[in-house]
């Protein structure tokens, strides 16, 4: 291959990249509002609600107004979810990530 083959390769590269995380966002973005993984042939495109990060910290000390008993619940620091769980303490505040779509080949 020489020099102007590899600069078209390069160039025609550039372009149908572009197309293709084109193509993508639309994908992604159709996803989203499904709010549900899609398959079709072999292209997946995943949903994902986002992460949950529960505050068992935040209740525990809202619940009990002090630290947990450090013979039962400490680790290297308070299992305060341990401490939750074993006093049934539900209604666990949580924030939650903001939700994504990836989108891959399969096999």
């Amino acid at each position: 291959m020489d020099m102007s083959e590899l600069a078209g390769k390069m160039l025609k590269w550039e372009e149908v990249r572009s197309e293709l995380d084109a193509l993508e966002a639309e994908i992604k973005s159709a996803v989203l509002e499904l709010g549900k993984t899609q398959t079709v042939g072999n292209v997946r495109a995943t949903f994902s609600a986002g992460r949950k990060s529960y505050d068992y910290q935040g209740t525990w000390m809202t619940w009990a107004g002090h630290e947990p008993d450090e013979t039962r619940y400490a680790k290297i620091t308070y299992d305060y979810k341990a401490a939750c769980d074993d006093f049934m303490l539900g209604d666990v505040p949580f924030s939650q990530g903001e939700p994504s779509v990836t989108v891959k080949m399969l096999g």
